[in-house]
């Protein structure tokens, strides 16, 4: 077993790299399908890795009430509450830009 698992971990390590900035919060993953990590031309979605997040709560709590107007981002942003969004919010801005 341990002959197995060693390999695959040495593999994964060379892969992935080290953890950017800890392990994501529940949720952070309902952004990366959308916000990609890396820069993409011409693409209308902006980038929030790397951004403040103070920026991306506001962002998140407009979202959420429909002051910020929006098709898709009021929905998802109501499936958060403050602690949460919060907790999204800082993992995203302790990624590199």
């Amino acid at each position: 077993m341990h002959r197995v698992l060693l390999p695959m971990l040495a593999i994964a390590w060379a892969v992935a790299g080290p953890a950017e900035a800890a392990e994501a919060p529940p949720g952070a993953s309902s952004c990366t399908g959308c916000h990609a990590p890396t820069r993409i031309a011409d693409s209308v979605i902006p980038r929030i890795a790397g951004r403040k997040a103070t920026e991306i709560t506001t962002a998140m709590r407009e979202f959420r009430s429909g002051a910020r107007p929006s098709s898709v981002m009021g929905r998802i942003a109501k499936g958060f509450d403050d602690q949460q969004t919060d907790a999204i919010a800082a993992w995203f801005a302790a990624q590199p830009e």
